[in-house]
């Protein structure tokens, strides 16, 4: 007798574990759905920069530990530019780009300098050297700028004040290429 009670028992304590896992597995796959239901990507979702087309939201880290958002300009001319410190046409840019920025800021214009991977001191050295009054955001090893299709530097896009990707620049900008690629499309 003790030994059907105790095989009784023992079915008893193996279905009670069996239910234990299945009800704890469920609980992880409950997790899990509603982690990846509710993560919101820190890069662009919608693929490689296209002018035309809407750019997708994004957010980095600038400088100063401060989150940014793309959609934190919505309704501005957005110029998002890609730059490294070991890039000597981004280097050169800089003091032009910021002028063109402090001039025309008042106009509506925001210009996002994302560094490609340097390290955040090397970014913000450069930028308290350079004086650079512009938003400076890190891209630590570039996942985003790979995302929007960047490859070359510096590169910029420049985002229309109704979000559409209105002219892609590839190169080093010079005052007269800011004012005729970018003026028109100030608000």
């Amino acid at each position: 007798m003790t030994t059907r009670q105790e095989r009784a028992t023992s079915r008893r304590r193996q279905q009670k574990i069996k239910n234990i896992l299945l009800a704890a597995g469920g609980l992880l796959i409950i997790i899990a759905a509603v982690l990846l239901l509710s993560h919101k990507p820190s890069t662009s979702s919608s693929g490689p920069a296209m002018v035309g087309k809407p750019l997708g939201d994004f957010s980095l880290k600038d400088i100063n530990g401060q989150t940014v958002h793309l959609s934190d300009y919505r309704g501005k001319a957005v110029l998002v530019n890609a730059w490294a410190t070991w890039c000597p046409p981004c280097k050169a840019e800089m003091p032009d780009l910021n002028a063109y920025y402090q001039a025309h800021q008042a106009d509506g214009f925001i210009l996002l300098a994302i560094n490609a991977g340097d390290p955040a001191s090397d970014a913000a050295a450069f930028a308290s050297q350079k004086g650079l009054a512009f938003p400076v955001l890190l891209d630590p090893n570039a996942r985003l700028l790979n995302s929007l299709g960047i490859h070359d530097f510096p590169t910029s896009i420049l985002v229309g004040t109704d979000g559409v990707v209105k002219a892609i620049h590839v190169g080093m900008f010079t005052p007269q290429t800011l004012e005729a690629e970018i003026t028109p499309y100030l608000p």
